[in-house]
């Protein structure tokens, strides 16, 4: 079993729940068994640099919350491997994605964005949606400036083809 896949079971089964999630899924398990609650775990191995790892989608991410009741939630867990296997350091315990700060997050290029995080975790827990969203939209508005002057770039580069 990978590393992250056995972080997700350990995490799951504190929170009494399965980790069933999959590649593809929102979330690595669900909170009481509601699907509206998915819980994604993110896991760091300490003694790699782990550079502005991959938090979500964007273009999921408002799919998602825009549906009524639909809620997530993230645990950041710290590891270490050693020759008896894995050993939890930290987790963060479970933190509701609108009391992410966006001084920590960044909206970069992959797709419609994805949402990086390459600062330490800042949790804002007086942070309601409607900011954590207007946080997204500055984000979004600062990628959406960068894809542009990229594409002025390139439309440069090509201009005599």
């Amino acid at each position: 079993m990978d590393d992250y896949r056995s972080i997700e079971v350990e995490i799951a089964k504190r929170h009494n729940a399965s980790a069933k999630g999959t590649r593809k899924s929102l979330g690595d398990f669900l909170l009481n068994d509601d699907i509206k609650k998915p819980v994604n775990v993110k896991s760091n191995n300490l003694a790699k640099n782990n550079y502005s790892p991959n938090i979500i989608s964007a273009k999921r991410l408002i799919k998602w919350m825009q549906q009524d009741g639909n809620e997530l939630y993230f645990i950041f867990v710290d590891y270490n491997k050693n020759p008896n296997g894995l050993q939890i350091v930290k987790d963060s315990g479970l933190i509701a994605i609108e009391h992410i700060s966006w001084d920590c997050l960044t909206i970069e290029a992959q797709g419609w964005g994805v949402i990086q995080m390459p600062r330490p975790l800042k949790v804002d827990l007086n942070q309601d949606k409607k900011a954590f969203f207007k946080g997204m939209r500055a984000a979004y508005e600062k990628y959406m400036a960068k894809e542009t002057r990229k594409m002025e770039l390139i439309r440069e580069m090509i201009k005599d083809f």
